[in-house]
């Protein structure tokens, strides 16, 4: 309703102007339009109306399509919201821009707490936490996201695969007994030179894809993994020796391994006859275990498979 004024005439008196009923009635309509706008029609809010120019707090509100300017925190802000509601504030593609003079936005902490961001799985059930180092640390430095396609990033008690890594002076600690190192060797030229560390227990040194020719030197007792198969199953190929304890007429097959690689097969316990099925065989099909200390040692090449170049009991047909 528009604001009604009240007709007082063009001079005092003069009997032009609203009568007292007529008057009283457009008091009566105004008073109703305000009581009506700041409360519900016969009493007025308790609350706090909002102003302009004053520093006020406000709660349970809605904004459509805001637009934010001002300072805060000591950074300048100047945005467009689209949806400001209790699910978050999101743009016109449904995402928070955030426009800073200086191209950083920080988080700050307090009390106990250091500045952190937590980021959620799609049900929010889940939540990942970026935190700051607490303030004991006295750490300030910049850590900058790696280059590259889609990947994740290193942590310290994940186990990850780390590819095509350069490490500068690394240092392993390692205080068990029984590992095997592995280095991928891709150049060793003739004036390089490489220095080993003194190994203890039954840790070796594995050089994968280069050739090397060791020259008078005295080569001790050939020791490697071993794997135990009881019945029957898989002889793996990542373990030099298989030692093998059949429970009954147990099939055993043995999947095609690397150029040039050696394999140890021995039966230790005997329930009963185990036969051997390689998935490629130079000398046959099968290798029949039959007793207790029957033994064969195999070699793979490309071209032929296993190959079996020592033979103690066994059966090949």
């Amino acid at each position: 309703m528009a604001y009604q004024a009240i007709g007082r005439g063009s001079s005092a008196n003069d009997g032009t102007g609203d009568d007292l009923r007529s008057g009283a009635g457009k008091i009566n309509a105004n008073f109703v339009e305000v009581y009506t706008k700041l409360g519900d029609g016969s009493t007025l809010t308790s609350d706090t109306v909002g102003l302009l120019a004053a520093t006020q707090t406000m709660t349970n509100k809605t904004l459509t399509a805001p637009t934010i300017n001002g300072v805060v925190g000591g950074t300048t802000t100047s945005q467009t919201i689209t949806t400001l509601t209790t699910e978050g504030i999101q743009n016109a593609t449904g995402e928070l821009e955030i426009t800073a003079a200086n191209q950083v936005v920080e988080i700050q902490g307090g009390g106990s707490n250091s500045g952190a961001i937590t980021l959620n799985c799609e049900q929010n059930s889940h939540g990942q936490k970026i935190i700051a180092q607490p303030h004991s640390a006295g750490v300030t430095n910049t850590l900058t996201l790696p280059a590259g396609g889609n990947q994740e990033l290193v942590g310290t008690t994940a186990t990850q695969t780390l590819a095509a890594k350069t490490l500068t002076l690394p240092q392993i600690n390692d205080t068990s007994s029984d590992h095997q190192y592995v280095f991928a060797v891709s150049e060793l030229a003739a004036d390089r030179t490489v220095t080993l560390p003194l190994l203890a227990g039954n840790d070796e040194f594995v050089f994968k894809d280069h050739a090397v020719t060791m020259t008078n030197k005295t080569m001790g007792a050939m020791f490697g993994t071993v794997q135990a198969l009881s019945g029957a199953g898989a002889v793996d190929i990542t373990s030099l020796i298989t030692q093998v304890t059949t429970t009954s007429a147990d099939a055993l097959t043995l999947a095609n391994g690397a150029n040039g690689q050696m394999k140890i097969i021995t039966m230790v316990a005997d329930g009963g006859d185990g036969t051997l099925t390689p998935a490629t065989f130079a000398n046959g099909t099968t290798i029949t275990f039959n007793d207790v200390g029957d033994s064969v040692l195999l070699v793979y090449n490309t071209t032929g498979g296993w190959a079996a170049v020592s033979n103690v009991g066994c059966t090949i047909a």
